[in-house]
């Protein structure tokens, strides 16, 4: 199922066709949904492997992969930019699905050159080349301790299988294995390890920023599950908890910066991070609510903030500013769209029957059940996505109408079909989980 999702995405890729392109995700919505049935591991020749987590987020990469392209019609030179689509979402791919543990570092960290490359190639701005040393020095600074606690785990005995991780037994060999989550505490972001993350979104394109929200923030929290089992981290630990209360309390710092923002990348980039607290929490819980809370989160978010990019992209496409200032007025100009913007924005705020509200729920219990001084920061950070959510529908859909907006008239078709194909499996996919 996996190879045919790779052998049909690099076709249509091929093809360079957007409408084809669009066309061919309700197929990929059909074809993905045995993946979510299966809640066993499958192994392909002992160097894939994919359970339940790999699944979910092998087919959101596909999946956003066909929406970057959709997204991106207008962009110059984009039989290269197709490429470089093309090349991300393989080698995401491989890294969801690969078995190795040296294969997943080299696929963890090879998704961040042709990023680079999208982001310098296509970016808007002359400070992307600073956005991109930024990005570069966290994230490979960051990797440089678990690339040790990888050697020096195979060179003790330790097996290459990320799958058989859980069964070795002799855990002394990493005695600071919370230094080794530091590459993945870099990827998710969290506090304050996330100032890469709004230069990288400012700078970059649409899809270089529904790739960074989207899906490569999803490798930090696929690694930590994959490496839970082998990190000596008890969910009462003092170093695990303050790593969450601070998680948590920077999480709410972010929040409260995005009622302050006056553009509209850097307000969606920020959420971001209070949305991967909640993540955080659940993984470190070393529970099974707390996996799948942090996993349903995941692939919300994943959806959500993507198409909230997407809507940001179709508003500077109109008005040629991210300013909040610049963008007033959308409701009397394309109502479909403002529609589509109301639905996303109450997404972000984890509404019924969005994966979101689910999988916080879970992490509500989660942390309840570890410690109830966890409970004020959550109910402070859903408080505040609310919200900004709300200031994002709020600032741009009411207002005075800018003079240049209701000369251009509706939006596309493409861009609406490209945001519709982000929430309906954001607030339908919960019919398909095990």
């Amino acid at each position: 199922m996996v190879l045919g999702l790779i052998m049909c995405m690099l076709l249509l890729g091929v093809l360079g066709s957007v409408e084809v392109s669009i066309a061919g995700l309700s197929l990929f919505g059909a074809m993905a949904v045995p993946l979510f049935l299966s809640a066993h591991c499958s192994e392909l020749a002992g160097v894939f492997c994919l359970d339940f987590s790999g699944q979910a987020l092998v087919v959101l990469s596909i999946y956003i992969s066909f929406l970057m392209v959709g997204a991106s019609a207008t962009v110059s030179r984009f039989s290269s930019f197709n490429s470089l689509i093309i090349c991300i979402g393989v080698l995401l791919v491989g890294a969801f699905s690969v078995s190795a543990t040296f294969s997943f570092f080299i696929l963890f960290e090879g998704v961040l050159f042709p990023t680079l490359l999208l982001i310098i190639g296509w970016g808007y701005q002359p400070e992307r080349l600073q956005a991109v040393v930024y990005m570069v020095v966290y994230t490979v600074m960051g990797s440089l301790p678990l690339l040790y606690g990888l050697g020096s785990l195979y060179f003790n005995g330790g097996s290459d299988n990320l799958f058989s991780l859980e069964h070795f037994l002799d855990k002394s060999v990493l005695s600071f294995s919370w230094l080794y989550l530091l590459a993945f505490l870099v990827k998710l972001p969290v506090f304050p390890l996330h100032l890469w993350l709004p230069k990288a979104h400012v700078e970059a394109p649409v899809a270089g920023s529904m790739i960074l929200a989207g899906l490569l923030l999803k490798l930090g929290g696929y690694g930590v599950i994959r490496l839970s089992a082998l990190f000596v981290l008890k969910s009462i630990s003092v170093v695990t908890m303050l790593v969450m209360m601070i998680s948590l309390l920077g999480g709410v710092l972010t929040s409260m910066v995005c009622m302050r923002q006056t553009d509209f990348k850097s307000l969606v980039a920020y959420s971001s991070v209070g949305h991967m607290s909640f993540v955080l929490i659940g993984l470190l819980s070393n529970t099974l609510w707390g996996f799948m809370g942090a996993m349903l989160v995941m692939v919300g978010h994943g959806l959500c903030s993507s198409g909230l990019f997407a809507m940001v992209n179709t508003f500077y496409l109109s008005s040629h500013s991210r300013l909040l200032s610049m963008n007033k007025g959308y409701l009397m100009v394309s109502p479909c769209a403002s529609l589509l913007c109301f639905l996303l924005s109450v997404s972000n705020m984890a509404s019924p029957p969005s994966l979101n509200l689910l999988g916080e729920l879970f992490i509500y219990m989660v942390g309840a059940s570890m410690n109830l001084f966890f409970l004020p920061p959550l109910m402070l950070l859903s408080f505040l996505s609310a919200c900004y959510s709300l200031y994002i529908y709020v600032s741009s859909q009411h207002g005075k109408c800018v003079s240049s907006l209701s000369s251009r008239g509706s939006f596309s078709m493409a861009d609406l079909l490209v945001l519709s194909f982000h929430w309906m499996p954001l607030n339908f996919m919960f019919v398909v989980i095990p």
